[in-house]
């Protein structure tokens, strides 16, 4: 009997599948980057001017001449020099981004929680669709949240399973002495009234 339940859960593994679904998303953001320009700093090209200017000045003795050596004195600093400026540019990227959904059959629900606080591996994608039925962060990491949230929705399930489960009683001379939903106790209080030459027998459900 062990052996078949055994079989019978390996077989429930195998078949667990995800129902999420992947969709390639998109999204663009701006990025800086950085540009060499041709052209001098400011200081550069006042400075190439107010030198010309100077030889200019200098070499023609007279004002216009200084005019002329300060305009080719700047446009050769700026021809000459080089600087680094930030432009921006707008960069698409895509990914292949998993989408989980809810976990709609409550026994396979029920079994896959099992399965994960107990150390057994699943599917990343199954662990998400776990995740986001339960309304925990979904990453694909059974991690201590995962876990304690699983622990709180099997603890709301127990009293429903108790409802649902049958009841035993111990029945001796047509009175109940005891009745619970756990038949591994009820039997052992029948065997130890068999020892003590006591008669009983037990029933489900009994109304």
């Amino acid at each position: 009997m062990k052996l078949l339940i055994t079989a019978a859960a390996t077989v429930l593994i195998a078949t667990q599948a995800f129902s999420g679904t992947y969709e390639v998303r998109c999204h663009t953001e701006t990025v800086p980057y950085q540009e060499a320009v041709k052209g001098g700093s400011p200081e550069e090209v006042l400075g190439g001017a107010i030198i010309g200017g100077l030889l200019g000045g200098a070499a023609t003795d007279d004002n216009a001449g200084a005019v002329v050596g300060a305009i080719i004195g700047g446009a050769l600093a700026n021809e000459g020099g080089s600087k680094t400026v930030t432009r921006y540019r707008e960069v698409e990227t895509c990914s292949n981004v998993f989408i989980p959904e809810r976990v709609t059959n409550a026994a396979e629900l029920e079994s896959i929680l099992l399965d994960l606080n107990d150390g057994r591996g699943v599917s990343r994608e199954l662990i998400m669709d776990v995740q986001y039925t339960i309304g925990v962060a979904y990453d694909g990491s059974w991690g201590p949240m995962s876990r304690r949230a699983a622990d709180d929705y099997l603890a709301n399930l127990e009293p429903e399973a108790m409802e649902n489960s049958p009841m035993f009683s111990l029945v001796v001379n047509d009175v109940v002495i005891v009745s619970s939903p756990d038949v591994g106790a009820i039997d052992e209080i029948k065997t130890a009234l068999y020892q003590a030459g006591v008669a009983s027998q037990i029933f489900v459900d009994l109304q």
